[in-house]
């Protein structure tokens, strides 16, 4: 795929990553030794997800009437002020700075996180697939070099530890906001009035598949994620341990982004997102027996490939039901919705862990898998009448 604009975006989306994987795999351990407060641990990261929810529809609206240029270097920015702050909340021993920083990082999430509508803009309809799944195929690079950076800059530097990890944000943020200084945006298409219509009738219909698929994915990964540092660290397992857990995460995340053209092809996307249900019902089940680092690095491993599976379908599910006069209220009705309870998944996964256990929390999670499978096998089952008639 020779496409300069689309391999640029690529390349900021590595960079900007590569701070997201550090924040994750900070964000709780901060938030406990800043507050000392288990019950309170994820709050930032709760923060970001509700920045998320706050900023995700209006910047969607602005970036159908602006283009998504400024709005995305505008997000680079956010993540340049939100190192900068995480380090000065770690310097003065401050919670509430912290939690300043996450929002401004929660804004630039949003930003980036529709990166992938905009890669699969950048292609013709046939090729929307494989430009979704090299942006997200970047992540493995992130996912071996945040942790692995967080845990190498610890306590580089500076006496108070993770002050370089956080302050690597600036350098990081400062290359992506150069690639994107670089990339040509399409301009919009224009859509057949009859198209609109079939379109707005097909998406008031079923468009809210895609979405609640989207919306589980976030959810049951996030709660699940967001406890993983808080369970490890009551049963006293070193830093460098978490790190490598989180970095299996990510890389379960990103990696099959590789293959999953050619398991779309094999099984179809309905059966993608039916495959990404079971994977996170084994996540589960290994994470309520898991009692060492090597069955939670399995857990996690098989939580981010059930996320990527559901994901990544769900985008490219998602992209059918849009054209450009839509285009902006899908994507942000889309974003509010997944990141919504996301946000009420990282903000509970902290009391649930303190409060009801592990175990508990993961055992929180199948009521959603439920419903979602239940829905995606309906969807199969027509799909295949539809063929068999047809």
């Amino acid at each position: 795929m020779n496409n300069k604009n689309l391999w640029l975006l690529i390349g900021a989306q590595m960079f900007f990553m590569i701070t997201n994987m550090i924040f994750v795999s900070l964000a709780p351990l901060l938030g406990k030794h800043l507050l000392d407060n288990n019950n309170l641990a994820t709050l930032p990261m709760a923060m970001t997800m509700l920045a998320m929810l706050i900023f995700s529809f209006p910047l969607s609206i602005l970036m159908g009437k602006i283009g998504r240029a400024i709005v995305f270097k505008s997000g680079i920015v956010a993540n340049i002020i939100a190192g900068f702050i995480f380090f000065n909340a770690l310097q003065y021993h401050l919670f509430w700075l912290l939690l300043v920083g996450a929002v401004f990082f929660g804004y630039a999430i949003s930003c980036a996180n529709y990166y992938r509508f905009a890669a699969m803009e950048m292609v013709d309809e046939s090729q929307r697939g494989k430009a979704m799944s090299k942006l997200m195929a970047v992540g493995v690079i992130a996912a071996l070099i945040g942790p692995n950076l967080s845990s190498f800059s610890k306590d580089l530097y500076f006496d108070i530890s993770f002050s370089s990890s956080v302050l690597s944000f600036m350098p990081l943020s400062i290359i992506a906001l150069i690639l994107m200084f670089f990339i040509k945006w399409p301009a919009k298409k224009a859509v057949a009035t009859i198209q609109v219509k079939i379109k707005h009738e097909k998406t008031s219909r079923q468009v809210y598949k895609p979405i609640l698929t989207a919306m589980v994915a976030y959810g049951v990964m996030v709660l699940i994620m967001s406890a993983t540092p808080l369970h490890m660290s009551h049963h006293n397992y070193e830093f460098v341990d978490t790190a490598w857990v989180i970095q299996w995460h990510v890389l379960g995340m990103f990696a099959p982004s590789f293959f999953i053209g050619w398991l779309t092809n094999k099984l179809g996307n309905t059966g993608l997102l039916i495959l990404g249900v079971l994977v996170l019902f084994a996540s589960i089940a290994t994470n309520l027996i898991a009692t060492d680092r090597a069955g939670l690095t399995l857990g996690l491993l098989l939580l981010g490939v059930g996320w990527n599976f559901l994901f990544v379908g769900s985008s490219h599910w998602l992209m059918s039901f849009i054209n450009d006069s839509n285009r902006s209220n899908i994507q942000g009705i889309n974003e509010v919705l997944v990141f919504g309870l996301a946000s009420v998944a990282t903000l509970s996964s902290g009391w649930l862990i303190n409060v009801l256990g592990w175990q508990a929390l993961n055992i929180a999670a199948l009521p959603l898998l439920c419903l979602l499978l239940i829905i995606l096998l309906k969807t199969q089952f027509e799909q295949s009448t539809k063929l068999v008639i047809t």
